[in-house]
Parts: C-alpha cells; structure tokens; sequence
C-alpha cells in the first residue's frame, strides 16, 4: 500500500440503537471525508442509495455539515465532502463527528476519534465491531427494531411478510438473519478493495497476466494461421476441449465440452473476442484483427485495449449497462440476483432507454444485459481462476484494477458512470 502514514482510530456507533451497532476503523488522517463516507458505507453495509451529511464543529469552534450532492449543498448551504480530510475538522482523541445517512430512516452515526496511528499509507480497515448494519429502507431505529423481533419468531402473524421483504432485498434467507452477526473479515475484504480504489493502485504484470490470460491463450491458439472453424461457424470440438483444457476450467462446467454450443465459457470468450475486435470470421476461419496481431504478446497492450473495449461497448444499452455493472462492483454493492434484472432496468429507463416497442425496459431485457456484461468480465480473469456461472460476485484484487482502469476509459469516454 506504500510508505507508513499517520492514522486515526475512529469508534463508529449507530446513535439509539440498542444492542449497539458499532464499527471501530483506522483510516488515513488525509482521506477525503467523502471516502470516508464509502469506507462507512461498507463497514455498516448500507448500499449507498440514500442521501447523507458530515457535521462537526472543527478545532475552530466553526459549526461546519459536508456532503457530495451538489443540490444539497446549494440548498442547505454545506460543503463539499471531497474538498475536506477528516484529519482537518479534527482535534485528537475525543474528537466527535456526525454523520447521517438517509434523512428520511435518520441513521445518526457517531464518530469518535479514539486514537493515533501509524498504517501503511492510504490503508483502510475495521479493528473491531458489534452486530450487523441495519437493512437498508427498514423504517430507522424503530423499524429495524421491528423488522429484528419479528424475524426472531417465525410465529409471529407478520412473519412472512417480513421474511419474503427481507430476502426480496437482501437476497438472504431470513432463516440465516442474525442481528448479532458481525463478520469483520467481510468488511476488511471491503475495505481492502475500497483502499486499492482511493490509491489508484496499479496492476502488477502477474495481475496483468492472470486477467488477460484467457484473450491471450485464445489468441495464441488462433495463431498466424487462424483456426478452422465447422460449416456452421462455431470451433471444432477437439478446439472447444483444449481451450477448456488449456485454460483449466473442466471442472466449472457440466458437460463433454465438445459443443460450443453447449459449452459457455468458451462461446462467451469466443464471441466476446469478436466484439472487443480481437477476432474475426473470414472464409470459414477463426482469425486475429489487425489489432491483435500487435499486442497478441503484449500483456500490458492486451490489457488496455481490453478495459477499453469493455468501457465503450458498441450498444448504447450495453455501454450504459457495463456502466452500472463496473460501479457496483467497484463499490461492493452487486445486487441480489433475484432483483439485478429490475435493477438494471430501472436504471436504463432513468437515462432514457426504452423496450423496442416503446414501453419500459422489463426485468428480462435488464437481466439479459447484466449477463452480457458480466460474462464478458467473467470470460477474462476478473473473477480469478472461475468461469461460468460460478463466478464469485466480488472480483479479484487485479481484477478490481482492471475494472478501475474501465472506469478511467468510461470517464475519459465523457460517460457519468
């Protein structure tokens, strides 16, 4: 993470709750209140759709509220939270901060400076911890009070309810809800990603490689020569097992892999190698574009043009899709899979999309697009060694870099992603 830097210690409570929630992190003196905005966000595992508010009355005596949203700002006459570091409004131990989030819910958080420290630079972690954030839109203190007595007793009369709610929007078993559940590795998972994201961590060459390695043992299959391909235009059988051979991945799939057709993994690299134009068909064969008869050996090359294609799909909807997909990855915040499908969707309708007939984008045209964009990232090393649908949700620490390096290219491509 870099040279050592100076730290604060931070207790974190949720005000009125009882037993208390509370996450203790160690968090760079420089960070940007707004960063430690995302780091609160993981740590309690709220999901970031809601409005919030820094408030502290700095070493001045000066009564001062921060955030991110523009209109807020304006209209409550605030400041910035990306132009402040929490070491700035803060005098030592004993130092206290506000922080809500959701001013509809309420959730008061208390931030009380407990220490100093010394931590790699830039380091994000939790130190400590006790029961689980509350569920998001449960109604504040006094809901998610509710919403934890009546999941304690499956008798209630509004158990069911309650549970399919639950599971609706966590995506979780209500059976598996545990008030006093408190899994610091998770959230220094969490973190860890968060930090690498703040330092604008760069890819090692062995992260390069394990992320490209599935384009580039393609490309290198294909040759100068190219590959023939059957009358149909798909790979031969002999070439669909080598490739799950050659890339390890027999026994993610089902199956005798001797069909394209039947074989995912390798289809979606295959056609996905298609779009990013690094192959093409011609004349019954498998070839290598231009392009990639440059960078076919060049894993840092390979790279970029990579991250650069998965930024600028040729489908607006698949470019605004891979758009929202790359965010909620980068921020921890993948749906449950039960509901990605309606999320993507909704999104679509916000920035203008609509289903060919002109009514709204549904649920299956949002899941398609999901898997569109999620089997390309699967299709590379994003996820680490897995392929296909087992594919964990969270991405790999170089996969967490090569998703940084989409977003650049979405940035620089003008989109707000």
């Amino acid at each position: 993470m870099g040279d050592a830097g100076k730290s604060l210690d931070l207790s974190i409570t949720i005000v009125g709750t009882e037993p208390e929630i509370r996450c203790d992190l160690r968090v760079p003196a420089s960070a940007a209140l707004s960063d430690l905005h995302r780091a609160i966000q993981r740590a309690f595992g709220w999901e970031d759709r809601h409005l919030h508010a820094f408030t502290v009355t700095d070493p001045t005596g000066r009564r001062r509220s921060f955030t991110t949203d523009e209109e807020t700002v304006m209209e409550l006459q605030m400041e910035f939270d990306t132009a402040v570091a929490i070491g700035d409004i803060t005098d030592g131990p004993g130092s206290v901060v506000s922080y809500e989030y959701d001013f509809g819910d309420g959730w008061d958080h208390q931030i009380t400076v407990t220490g100093d420290a010394v931590a790699p630079a830039g380091q994000f972690s939790c130190l400590d911890g006790a029961n689980r954030g509350p569920v998001e839109d449960s109604g504040g203190i006094g809901g998610y009070r509710q919403l934890c007595e009546i999941l304690a007793d499956v008798t209630h009369p509004q158990y069911r309810q309650m549970a399919d709610w639950y599971t609706f929007v966590t995506g979780h078993s209500a059976f598996s809800f545990d008030p006093s559940e408190f899994d610091i590795e998770q959230v220094n998972g969490k973190l860890e990603r968060l930090s690498l994201q703040v330092n604008g961590a760069k890819p090692t060459p062995e992260e390069i490689s394990a992320v490209v390695r599935p384009a580039r043992w393609l490309l290198q299959r294909v040759g100068t020569e190219g590959l023939e391909l059957t009358k149909d235009g798909y790979l031969k059988p002999a070439v669909v097992a080598e490739i799950m051979s050659g890339l390890g991945w027999e026994r993610q799939w089902p199956g005798k892999h001797n069909r394209e057709t039947q074989t995912l993994p390798v289809w979606e690299l295959r056609t996905r190698m298609q779009q990013w134009k690094l192959l093409r068909k011609y004349k019954g064969k498998l070839l290598r574009t231009p392009a990639a008869r440059k960078i076919a050996d060049d894993d840092a090359a390979l790279w970029d043009h990579l991250a650069s294609a998965v930024a600028t799909e040729k489908h607006p909807a698949v470019e605004a899709t891979s758009r929202v997909v790359v965010a909620w990855l980068l921020a921890d915040q993948l749906p449950p899979w039960r509901s990605v499908g309606d999320a993507v969707a909704q999104v679509l309708m916000a920035e203008g999309f609509g289903s060919p007939d002109g009514g709204p984008v549904s649920e299956a045209a949002g899941l398609d697009l999901f898997h569109a964009v999620r089997g390309g990232l699967v299709s590379l090393g994003v996820f680490g060694p897995e392929c296909g649908v087992l594919a964990p949700r969270v991405p790999s620490p170089g996969g967490l870099k090569f998703l940084m390096d989409v977003r650049r290219h979405q940035h620089v491509g003008g989109s707000d992603g």
